[in-house]
């Protein structure tokens, strides 16, 4: 029988992808938690508006946000930090893998000796890499909806925008994979579909702090996913074309161009 790719790709992720999902539910709980401890402290407020704009910004603080408010607190600890980089390592880890990593492992052949095309695998392990990213996302809100209310947190939060901000944090990390798979699948080398990837984030996150006060590094800012989750800041204005329609849009492309790439691509 031929294999379903999608499972199989699930399968050997599934212990790692168990522990992310508590590392997920621990860190949303713990800053969920810890609200209590700054909720009205305004001396808080005070220092954080004294922070230049281009810190402020690196934190996810509008003008005029309170960090002590809901959205600067959920903003500036968790939806402009440790949600993105936490999914963006795993898909990353995970882009990797899908082709360059298991091609390097000598596992690739044995799967392709079957009646499988390289589409079907680029297809369905693209697939499985999506699901596991919406997987961590959907603990990320479960724990979220579950505890906020607790601690007052979502007491003036619309839940369609706090849906709209774990959306557009999901399609963050997914077209950042996506030019992680690109890279792998083009050249076979999990290392370097590794670097690139990782450099165009860490570039991207420090663009978006310093453009607040470089006018000339904008154009550049506007490219990174970094920017279009940010700047946007779904939590306060909801779902929006630039942090969730965008990414998807480029997403596919760098899937199909990495895809491409490897149907013509001799293995090693």
């Amino acid at each position: 029988m031929t294999p379903c790719v999608f499972t199989q790709a699930i399968r050997r992720r599934a212990v790692g992808l168990t522990w992310w999902c508590l590392g997920v539910a621990a860190a949303t709980a713990l800053i969920v938690g810890a609200y209590p401890t700054v909720r009205d402290n305004d001396s808080l407020n005070s220092t954080f508006a004294k922070l230049p704009a281009s810190i402020q910004a690196a934190l996810g603080l509008s003008p005029g946000t309170a960090l002590t408010a809901p959205v600067g607190y959920l903003n500036s600890q968790f939806f402009t930090n440790v949600l993105p980089i936490i999914l963006l390592v795993f898909a990353l880890s995970v882009a990797a893998w899908t082709i360059a990593g298991d091609e390097a492992g000598g596992t690739l052949e044995l799967l392709l000796a079957n009646p499988i095309s390289r589409f079907r695998v680029c297809v369905e392990r693209v697939g499985a890499l999506a699901v596991m990213v919406i997987l961590l996302t959907a603990v990320g809100l479960a724990v979220l909806s579950l505890l906020a209310p607790i601690v007052q947190l979502t007491a003036r939060l619309d839940a369609m925008h706090v849906l709209a901000a774990f959306i557009a944090t999901a399609a963050f990390a997914i077209v950042s994979a996506s030019l992680c798979f690109a890279a792998g699948a083009a050249t076979g080398s999990r290392a370097v579909a590794l670097g690139i990837a990782s450099a165009f984030a860490v570039a991207g996150y420090i663009l978006q702090g310093l453009a607040e006060q470089v006018t000339a590094l904008r154009p550049l800012r506007d490219i990174t996913p970094w920017h279009w989750l940010i700047s946007a800041d779904p939590l306060a204005n909801g779902f929006s074309i630039e942090a969730v329609v965008v990414p998807l849009i480029v997403s596919l492309a760098l899937f199909g161009a990495g895809g491409a790439a490897f149907a013509r691509r001799d293995l090693r």
